[in-house]
This record gives structure tokens, C-alpha cells and sequence, in this order.
């Protein structure tokens, strides 16, 4: 080797990372940054034997250096389905300091960590939880995180922590995932640095052999560069396991038969024939402790006693390099060592180390763990151990882990001889398995489950099977299996039917021909007996109104709207929040909304972290219908981060359309992707843009068409304005409510234009709508219209008044402006300046209180028209446009009086980070304390 090699071999650092500078400096500055208050995160992705375990090691010894907090677990494969298994791990030995957190979360961690009656309940309240625990640690001390094999992790852990991780915007936590480069939970996860680790330049590769093994012929050097291809850790194992001949070239390599493997398997050879030369009672501990994911010592020897081994045994394999004992944990040098241990054990062997450790958790009280194990250790039918994990799967139900309650019931189901059950516990694994987002396997369970022959798993397969479908983008597919599976229910169980019906039509409503899709359910529902129940009168306005009628559909959908608030307390919060609504369809915006604030406090209450967004979603949209631009602005972004930090891309898109309109509102280019300043320039949480998205997603079509077609509108772009406007209201989709809005501007785009014959039968839609609804809001802008349409100044005076005093009290004041501007303009052109001056000066106001700046400017340039004094923007509330979203939201519940802990209760944030975000806030205030803070109208 030559000198450089040598040299560079000396800088290497540890073992393995040679090479790796780029992501030595990644990590660097991470930690430092904790180091430093400036919390986050980052993924390591690469195959096996890549470095990432070598890397994790390197921070750790870092951590160590400087005195902080270590924190650290590995997932394993064996038990990725029980949840919270590797969260458990992690956070055990420092649960006694959560009690500083507010009781919701206290109870929610303990549930998850420590399992008793205590419920969890959202798994991603687990996960703000988690951040409040470390924040509480880090008060203290630097935090790292640590967390190997990330991709073995249960579902219910990978959502907690990445949750935590993705809301690391201040304090003192850093941490690190390390995953195989497969990994779904991880690759491209929005919001989550990534560092891929590929393989290592034949240089770095020559330097780290170099390193490890200087007395190598140059020839057998090359030849292990070219096997390894560019593995780290294959590099290591493979020059260290050649033998002394083998070093200095005289005995061949591909003796060794290792040349046709890929290099990751290389090493997994030399592992496995390094436990082959273990002593039998050696080996088997191996199996055990690899078939634990607790990495309890104690807990691995009280198993290895009862299959007649005892610790002394453990002293080989430490010896050989394989594991080491540190306190109470039993750690393995890498995981493909734990892998070559369970993989490579025979399947007796295996089996009686499953059964061994569920003897040891029937003694610690770990129901979970035992269920697993024993059905781990049977093979064949054993419906004994079948009931216990149906047992296993209600509890983990109990503890929001919906993966592990779908893997329980496909692990019961396999082991269940009888057809019919094995058919139930396969619908309800499907069901759990799409609730929790599995998509795939939750369709192949819902097909291995088809025969189900009990009209509540027919109606709960159709269920999961048009969820799957619709998740893809087929929602007429998915419709279809709804409408036969009301076919097939509603003669056993007419209440059953009637629900399937109505999910029939929700899906008939995003049909690519509504219009056809509601009259085929219709048809094919027509000689069906639903017993006298509004959910299916309820169905049948839906589809009345897909159909054109909306005069037939409404009173039914408000019997229906009426009849799911007198029950709700019948069904889930996911339920009521999925079903909370509908009479939205009719304009009712007031009641809704107030609907929507009691739902949007008992998901803060409840810890419903993953609800808490489609809520949102709602309270962002019904704010703007009503003209409260800011408090929209604010609950969309929050709607969006949440909906971003849980995974929920399709929300993330529906919450972005509303920013963009809400962009459009103040004079904003609505853009494509996540990005979105507030109202009058505010910015996104943080003092950033609006949350990342991640690639490929932006905002919803519909919304975005609408966003442009509204800036068009208020900029003068009337051509451009009445092609947008009709895309929307003539597609299939003209039923959509961002639809029947833009019906009145496109009669005011057509009527600038004077292309009056589009504009009036477009005004008769949405004045059939208006007469059909009986909304007030409704009434004064389809009067507006029809005053845009009216040819005598008589006619349209009276139109305009009319509709101002219909707007009177209606909860519209973006609307009623929008009147008072076009009534104005109409004034200004009959020459009557005073009385212009007069209603314009209104129009002004309400939109600089909302505030909508594009329409804002429009009012300003109409009143120097007519002679009024140049007016600059009003100054209201200057100094709570300065603030983003997030200090917004903060500073208004400090002003109530709640202390930082309650505040990151509400809002899912650390204490700290609540107290980052008022420090920044009362600058921009021109406050110093939050007792100022109720003197100052934060409206």
C-alpha cells in the first residue's frame, strides 16, 4: 500500500468509517446544534454491513464525550409487531421523569412503555409525548437518540419517534435513525433528513483495509476490494476471517466459496460459520437472546434456564466478538450477527426459545410478549394460542397500535383451523391493517378473507376494500363494492345496508361521472328495504344532489346532519369526525363551525393526534367561508404541519389548497408546492414557509384553480378569471363546494367581459342552489348576480340594496364586501360620487380586516376615483401580521392565562418549545412579558 493510503488509513477514525466524511459532518453538526439548544434529526439509509451501526457508534462516543444523555434501541424483527416494543426499550429507565408532563400524556407514555390499564389511545399523542419526555431530560443535558435497525421497529414506534422527530425545532435533542435502505417508513419520509450510504470509493476502501489489516499481499488486498464491493463492514469480517495463507496469497480465496455471494451476505456467511464453531449450549442462549427484543440479560438467562443453560455459556460468543454485556443489556455486535443467530438456528432450536420467553413474560406480566412467543413456538393449528392472541389483539387495540392488533389477528387466523373463523379474524386483521395505513397487506388479507360468509365481516371487508380502492385512486371501483355489499347486507341487517349506502354515495361524489355514479346507486338500491332510518334518507339526498337536484336532496341531508350530532356520542371520535359535515353541501357554515370547534377540543383533549388534522381541514375551510382570514391562515398551517408530522399527504394537499386561496385573497401567486405566506406577508410556523410536503405533493387541483382563478379576479385578469372559473363549474365535479362557489364569480368575470349569455344561466345554477339551501348568505349573492345581470339602473339599485340587506347578520363578510365593492364600482359609473365614496369606504374595511389585500387594492383604486383621500392600508393589529402561525397560536392561549405546559398540551409541542416561540413573539409585540399580553387584541 502506499503512503497516502497509509496516511489516510491513520485520519480514518473508528473502524469502518473510513470514507465517510460527509456524513461524519452531517452528524457533526447535529450534535452540535444539541449541543447548542438547535434540536433535530436525521436518517441514515444503506445495506447491510454499510456503516450505519459504525456511525451510530461514532455518536454515541460523541454523546459520551461531552456528558450527554444516551439514549438507544434496535429493532428487531422477531417482535416489529408488538407495539411500542422498541419505544419500550428506548424509554423504560427514564419513564420516572415523565411525570412533569401534563396527565393526558403521562398517562399515554406510561400505557405505552409500561402496560397496565392505562389507555394510549393516538399513537402520535405517544409521540408528543415523547418530545415532551426528552424535552424534560434535555433541560438537564444534551439528548441523543440512538435507534439501529430502524426498519424492524413496530409500526407504532417508527410513527412516536418520527412524530418526536420531526417537531425538533428547538432544545437540546438530536437524533439519529438508522434503516435499510429499503426501508418504507423511512426513505423519503417528508420532513426527515436523509443520508444514504453508498459504497465506499476504492481509495476509502483501500484506506479502511489499510487500516485494519496493513500486512495484506497486494494482490489478496485487490482481490477483497473487488469481493467487498465497497462494503465497510464486509471489508472488516472478510480480512478478518482469511487465514495466514490466505493473507499472504498462497491459498486462494474462492476456496472459501464467498466470490458469487453479494457482499452483506458475505459477512453473514462468516457470522454464521463463527456461531457454528460455538458449543451447542452457546448457540442456543444465541437463539435466545436474538429472539428477544428487550435486550434484558436478566430476562435472556431466566429463558436460557429453562431450556438448561446458564450464563457461564454466554462467554464464548463474547469472546468470539459476537455480543457484549454492558450492565443489564445484552447488545450484539452488529445485527447481522443477530440475524445469523435466529436465522441460522434450526427451527427446534427456535421454536424452544419462543417458548422459553414466553415462560419468562407470563412472570413479568407481559401478555403481549408471551401471545407472540407462543405463537412464535407452535406449529400448525392451535386455536388455544389462536384465542390468546384475538385476546392479545383487543388489548393492543387498547393501546392504539392498530399494526399490531392486524398482525395478531393474521397470526390467530393462521393458526385457527376452523374456516369461518379463520374468515372473521382475517376481516378484522384487514380492517386494523388499513386503519393503520397498510395498504397492501390490508388488501391481501381483505381477498384471503372473501368467503366470509356474516353479513357484519361482509360489511366491514367492503369497508376496507373500497378504503384501499379509493386510496389508490379508484373511487368508482370502490363504489361498486359498496352498492354489492348493501345488496348483500340489507336483507339481514337494513341498518347495516343503509351505512354501506351511504359510504356508496360519498364515493359517488369523487366518481369520475358523478352524475352517473348516483344514479346507478340509486338504481341498483331501488328494491332494497332500509326500514324508516335517516342515514339512508340521508344516502338518498346525497345522491339527489349529485343527480341535480339539490331543492329534493337538502332537507334529507339535514335530517342526516341532524341525526349524526344527536348520536355522536354513539361512535368513535374518528367516526363523528368522519361523518360531522355533510350540511356543510347546504351552506350552513355557523352551525358547522361551532360543530367543528367542539370536535377540534375533544381531539386536543383526547390526545386524537391523527384526527386532529381532517378537523382542522374543516375549521380552515368553514373560517374562510366566513371571511376570518387569519384564524383560517393559522389553522391551516397547523392542519398542514400536523398533517406533514403524520404522515397524512392527501390532507397535507386539501390544507395547502386552502393556504393557496387564502394566498389568492391577498394578492399572492398561489405556487405549486408547500410553501405559503400569511395573510398580509405573515409567514408559516417558525418563521419558514409552510411545512415541507414532501416531493410530489402540492395543493389540491380544485383548490388551486379556484386560488388562481380568484387572483385573477381581483387583479383585473377577466379572461384568464372566466377560464378558470368555468373549468370548475362545467367539469365533472361541479357538485364540489369550491365549485358552486365559484358560480358568482364566474357571472361577475363573464358580465366584465359583457359575455351576458354565459353569465345567466350561470347565475340561474347558483340561484337554484341558493332557493334550494335557503341559506341568507346564498340569497344576497344570488341577488348580486342577478344586479350584475340587470340592464336599468332602477333594477340594479334595487338588487344591490336588496342584497346588502340580506347580508345583514348572514356570517359572510368577505361576500357582503365583495357586494358593497361591485355596488360601489356601479355607483361610481351612475356618477354618484358621495354615495360611492360612502359604500366603498365600507367594502374597504371589511377587507382589510380580514384581511384580503388584492381585493383591498381594488376598493382603494375605486375610492380615489371618485375624489377620496388617499387612505393607506389600515393599520390594524400591525404587530400581529408579524407574527407566524405558530407564535400567533401560542400567544393567544398564553394571553388566556395557561402556563407553557398547558399551551404544549393543546398544541402537541414541547414546553420549551412553547417558550422559544413567545420569546420571539414578544419583540415582534413590542411586549416583555406575557402578563402584557391581555391588554392587546390578538384578533
Amino acid at each position: 500500500m502506499t503512503d497516502a493510503v497509509r496516511a489516510s488509513a491513520a485520519d480514518g477514525g473508528p473502524a469502518g468509517l473510513s470514507g465517510r466524511t460527509h456524513e461524519r459532518e452531517v452528524l457533526d453538526g447535529l450534535l452540535r446544534g444539541a449541543w447548542e439548544g438547535r434540536g433535530g434529526a436525521v436518517v441514515l439509509l444503506g445495506e447491510a454491513g454499510a456503516g450505519k451501526t459504525t456511525l451510530l457508534d461514532w455518536c454515541a462516543s460523541a454523546a459520551r464525550d461531552v456528558g450527554a444523555r444516551l439514549l438507544r434501541c434496535a429493532g428487531v424483527q422477531s417482535e416489529a409487531a408488538l407495539p411500542y416494543a422498541g419505544l419500550q426499550v428506548l424509554l423504560r429507565g427514564v419513564l420516572d421523569r415523565a411525570t412533569s408532563l401534563p396527565e393526558r400524556q403521562v398517562t399515554a407514555l406510561r400505557g405505552a412503555i409500561a402496560p397496565d390499564d392505562a389507555p394510549v389511545g393516538d399513537r402520535f399523542l405517544v409521540g408528543a409525548s415523547t418530545l415532551g419526555l426528552l424535552d424534560e431530560l434535555a433541560a438537564e443535558r444534551p439528548v441523543v437518540v440512538l435507534v439501529d435497525d430502524a426498519h424492524w421497529l413496530d409500526l407504532e414506534t417508527v410513527d412516536a419517534l418520527l412524530f418526536t422527530a420531526r417537531r425538533l425545532c428547538s432544545g437540546s435533542v438530536a437524533m439519529v435513525f438508522a434503516a435499510h435502505e429499503d426501508a418504507a417508513a423511512f426513505d423519503g419520509a417528508p420532513g426527515m433528513p436523509m443520508l444514504h450510504l453508498g459504497p465506499l470509493t476504492e481509495e476509502e476502501g483501500a484506506a479502511l483495509l489499510a487500516g485494519r489489516a496493513p500486512d495484506l499481499h497486494a494482490t489478496v488486498s485487490s482481490r477483497i476490494l473487488g469481493l467487498a464491493q465497497g462494503n465497510p463492514l464486509a471489508l472488516v469480517e472478510l480480512a478478518g476471517a482469511l487465514t495466514a495463507a490466505q493473507r499472504d496469497g498462497s491459498e486462494p480465496l474462492d476456496a472459501r466459496e464467498i466470490a458469487v455471494l453479494p457482499a452483506s451476505w458475505r459477512v453473514r456467511r462468516i457470522f454464521d460459520e463463527r456461531i457454528r464453531a460455538l458449543s451447542a449450549p452457546t448457540r442456543l442462549l444465541l437463539t435466545v437472546a436474538a429472539a428477544d427484543d428487550t435486550g434484558d440479560v436478566v430476562l435472556v438467562m431466566a429463558a436460557g434456564a429453562r431450556v438448561g443453560v446458564a450464563a457461564g455459556d454466554l462467554g464464548p460468543a463474547e469472546m468470539a466478538d459476537l455480543v457484549r454485556v454492558s450492565g443489564r443489556r445484552l447488545v450484539f455486535r452488529h445485527p447481522l450477527v443477530r440475524a445469523a443467530a435466529y436465522q441460522g438456528a434450526l427451527l427446534a432450536e427456535r421454536t424452544t426459545a419462543h417458548r422459553a420467553l414466553a415462560e419468562v413474560a407470563s412472570t413479568v406480566d407481559d401478555m403481549g410478549r408471551r401471545a407472540w412467543h407462543l405463537a412464535a413456538a407452535t406449529v400448525g393449528y392451535d386455536e388455544e394460542v389462536a384465542a390468546e392472541l384475538v385476546r392479545t389483539a383487543e388489548l393492543f387495540r387498547s393501546r392504539g397500535g392498530r399494526a399490531a392488533v392486524a398482525a395478531a389477528y393474521r397470526r390467530a387466523a393462521r393458526l385457527t383451523e376452523e374456516q369461518e373463523a379463520r374468515w372473521l379474524r382475517l376481516s378484522a386483521a384487514a380492517a386494523a391493517a388499513a386503519e393503520a395505513g397498510q395498504v397492501e397487506l390490508a388488501g391481501t388479507l381483505a381477498d384471503e378473507a372473501r368467503p366470509v360468509s356474516s353479513p357484519p365481516a361482509v360489511a366491514r371487508l367492503a369497508s376496507v376494500r373500497a378504503a384501499l380502492e379509493h386510496e389508490q385512486g379508484r373511487p368508482e371501483s370502490a363504489r361498486l363494492l359498496l352498492v354489492e355489499a348493501t345488496s348483500e347486507v340489507t336483507a339481514h341487517r337494513p341498518a347495516l345496508g343503509a351505512w354501506l349506502l351511504f359510504e356508496a354515495a360519498a364515493m359517488a361524489w369523487e366518481a369520475p361521472d358523478p352524475v352517473a355514479a348516483a344514479r346507478d346507486t340509486r338504481a341498483r338500491a331501488a328494491g332494497l328495504d332500509f326500514g324508516d332510518h335517516p342515514v339512508h334518507r340521508g344516502a338518498a339526498g346525497v345522491l339527489d344532489t349529485l343527480a341535480g337536484d339539490p331543492v329534493r336532496g337538502a332537507p334529507a341531508i339535514r335530517e342526516f346532519a341532524g341525526y349524526v350530532v344527536r348520536t355522536r356520542h354513539e361512535r368513535s371520535l374518528t367516526d363523528q369526525v368522519r361523518l360531522h359535515g355533510w350540511d356543510m353541501l347546504l351552506g350552513e357554515y355557523r352551525s358547522v363551525h361551532d360543530e367543528a370547534v367542539a370536535l377540534e377540543r375533544e381531539c386536543r383533549a383526547d390526545g386524537a393526534v391523527g384526527v386532529l388534522p381532517r378537523v382542522l381541514l374543516r375549521l380552515a375551510r368553514l373560517r374562510l367561508f366566513l371571511g376570518r382570514h387569519r384564524d383560517a391562515y393559522t389553522t391551516a398551517v397547523e392542519g398542514l404541519e400536523i398533517a406533514r408530522d403524520t404522515g397524512q399527504r392527501h390532507l397535507a394537499t386539501m390544507l395547502s389548497g386552502v393556504l393557496a386561496v387564502l394566498g389568492a385573497l391577498d394578492g399572492q401567486e398561489p405556487g405549486g408546492t408547500g410553501g405559503h405566506e400569511g395573510p398580509s406577508g405573515g409567514q408559516g410556523s417558525a418563521g419558514r414557509q409552510g411545512p415541507d410536503l414532501g416531493p410530489g405533493v402540492g395543493p389540491n387541483p380544485f383548490w388551486l384553480t379556484r386560488a388562481h382563478g380568484l387572483l385573477d379576479l381581483g387583479l383585473g385578469r377577466y379572461d384568464r378569471a372566466l377560464q378558470r372559473f368555468a373549468a370548475l363549474t362545467g367539469g365533472p365535479h361541479r357538485h364540489l363546494m369550491v365549485s358552486v362557489h365559484s358560480l358568482p364569480d364566474q357571472v361577475e368575470a363573464a358580465m366584465r367581459l359583457d359575455r351576458a349569455t354565459e353569465a345567466e344561466p350561470t347565475a340561474e345554477r347558483f340561484a337554484h342552489w341558493a332557493e334550494a339551501t335557503g341559506t341568507a348568505w346564498a340569497g344576497a349573492v344570488a341577488l348580486r348576480c342577478r344586479a350584475l345581470l340587470t340592464a336599468d339602473d332602477a333594477g340594479t339599485e334595487e338588487f344591490y340594496e336588496r342584497a346588502l340587506a340580506a347580508h345583514e347578520g348572514d356570517g359572510r363578510p368577505f361576500e357582503e364586501a365583495r357586494t358593497r365593492l361591485l355596488y360601489g364600482e356601479w355607483l361610481r359609473r351612475a356618477k354618484r360620487r358621495a354615495d360611492a365614496r360612502e359604500v366603498l369606504t365600507g367594502a374597504l374595511e371589511s377587507f382589510e380586516r380580514m384581511p384580503a389585500a388584492a381585493w383591498a387594492n381594488r376598493a382603494r383604486t375605486e375610492l380615489r376615483a371618485v375624489g377620496a383621500a388617499q387612505a393607506a392600508p389600515a393599520a390594524i393589529a400591525a404587530s400581529v401580521t408579524r407574527l407566524t402561525a405558530q407564535e400567533l397560536r401560542v400567544v393567544r392561549l398564553a394571553a388566556t392565562g395557561l402556563s407553557n405546559r398547558d399551551i404544549g398540551a393543546r398544541l402537541f409541542l414541547s414546553p420549551r418549545t412553547v417558550g422559544y416561540h413567545l420569546s420571539n413573539a414578544y419583540p415582534k409585540l413590542g411586549v416583555t412579558s406575557r402578563a402584557a399580553l391581555g391588554a392587546l387584541d390578538l384578533d
